[in-house]
């Protein structure tokens, strides 16, 4: 006897319910993926913090340089360094360079990784920048996290509450720089040839002045397709991971202040202000922000915003 076929109705049926399951599991599944992500991306911010800890134990405490400087002493903590310096042309394959270079934290930190995925996170997107040129001596290597520029050589134990302060975040937001490292905020250290370090006595400067004591800022933009949020996509969840003096990992939301004016304590959010296509602007705000700090030295209005300050205390 031949069995019955199914009839057409039927078939509509199961197709109409393996659509309604579809339409159910597929976002679940794009969930658990972005879940692993996350959790490989604090894998690998927490690492890295452990190594910059071992770093520390191995160096008197003295953080790692957020920059490099060049052969007269001058700083170059505006710049976006090579990783490994001799991957890119334009004069930084040059010995002396290159050694400037390599006391910079993500060269600083290889000895105790001896890996340089773990200075991203996996649902970073590449992105080379304009105009870059590359050599073929030294893979181009992709960096998406940042080191806290405000703890350029300072000391580990005059940092506040180690588990609060940031010292390496997802700073460059959803994309991952192709043989490239950035230091993010970064101090503003002028022409000076001296050392540059924050100064928690004084107040934000617009200029580099003595002592270190100057503006930070961070760096807004960096290809047309960046955004802030390196997991999610907007204030209403949109965030980053940090890590933390003490090698602790957390995500967090970001870029929730769309107003730098009702965001005056500015200790759960690094940007003080963000776009709705992802942008963050200024590190830094113009109001009275003392990150609960009595320093009151201020030029021009400038204010470190409390949260990248070794200083900080919640």
């Amino acid at each position: 006897m031949m069995k019955k076929a199914f009839t057409l109705i039927e078939l509509l049926v199961v197709i109409a319910i393996i659509a309604i399951l579809a339409a159910i599991l597929f976002p679940v599944f794009a969930q658990a993926k972005e879940a692993a992500k996350k959790t490989q991306a604090l894998s690998n911010v927490k690492q890295t913090g452990t190594a910059l800890n071992i770093y520390l134990a191995d160096y008197d405490d003295t953080m790692p340089n957020a920059h490099s400087r060049r052969a007269d002493g001058s700083h170059r903590a505006a710049t976006v360094h090579p990783a490994p310096s001799t991957a890119i042309g334009a004069g930084w394959e040059d010995p002396i360079i290159v050694n400037q270079v390599n006391a910079m934290w993500h060269m600083a930190v290889q000895p105790y990784m001896k890996n340089w995925q773990l200075l991203q996170s996996p649902n970073q997107n590449s992105v080379t920048l304009a105009g870059e040129v590359f050599t073929n001596t030294v893979p181009a290597q992709e960096i998406g996290i940042t080191y806290n520029g405000l703890l350029n050589n300072y000391n580990a134990t005059a940092v506040n509450n180690a588990s609060v302060v940031p010292m390496i975040w997802l700073g460059t937001g959803n994309i991952k720089l192709r043989g490239r490292a950035v230091s993010n905020p970064a101090l503003n250290c002028g022409t000076t040839t001296g050392d540059c370090r924050f100064n928690p006595g004084g107040g934000a400067h617009a200029t580099a002045v003595a002592g270190g004591q100057s503006q930070f800022f961070g760096y807004g933009n960096f290809s047309g397709s960046y955004k802030v949020w390196a997991f999610g996509s907007n204030q209403n969840g949109g965030g980053s991971i940090f890590g933390r003096v003490d090698s602790s990992a957390k995500y967090q939301r970001v870029g929730i202040a769309l107003d730098p004016s009702i965001n005056v304590n500015n200790t759960t959010d690094p940007y003080a202000q963000v776009s709705n296509a992802g942008a963050g602007f200024g590190f830094y705000q113009t109001n009275d922000n003392n990150c609960n700090i009595t320093a009151a030295n201020v030029t021009g209005g400038f204010r470190y915003v409390c949260f990248f300050r070794p200083d900080r205390e919640n």
